[in-house]
């Protein structure tokens, strides 16, 4: 997971969610940039916190990076990884040209309906939750499966 990502799902309260019900690694680089450089905004506290509970894992194989999601990427490629999770969308063209599976904050949201861990009703909170963070296209297209979800 890269540091959007990872910023996003904790301003919209589903990180606790999601690092519960699927295996989250982040690389330290991702850790450096989003706790150890950030000072004392509650997110980067909430996220060194999860650190500690080990809710998150940070691995420390990948040592050389430009940024988090070069990082991520990497990580990914060493192999025992379903997919990378961002936000970016710069990133996300780069996967999806090297055909790297991805998975977006809002992505989670679906997942977790479908596997029974959220409500309809819960899902759509937090998608409200995340709405400022995503964008108009991403919300308006998990609110419709979340929609059409409900008259099944």
């Amino acid at each position: 997971m890269d540091a959007d990502c990872l910023i996003k799902l904790t301003k919209s309260r589903l990180k606790e969610t999601v690092c519960k019900n699927f295996s989250v690694v982040i690389p330290m680089y991702v850790k450096q940039e989003v706790v150890d450089n950030a000072g004392e905004r509650p997110d980067s506290v909430i996220i060194g916190e999860n650190i500690e509970k080990q809710l998150l894992s940070v691995d420390k194989s990948v040592t050389v990076a430009a940024k988090g999601e070069d990082a991520a990427l990497s990580l990914y490629q060493q192999g025992g990884f379903d997919a990378v999770c961002s936000d970016d969308k710069k990133f996300i063209r780069k996967l999806r040209l090297l055909d790297v599976p991805y998975i977006t904050p809002s992505v989670f949201i679906v997942i977790l309906l479908k596997d029974g861990t959220l409500t309809v009703g819960s899902a759509m909170e937090r998608l409200e939750d995340l709405s400022p963070f995503v964008s108009d296209d991403e919300y308006q297209t998990v609110k419709l499966v979340l929609e059409n979800w409900r008259l099944q």
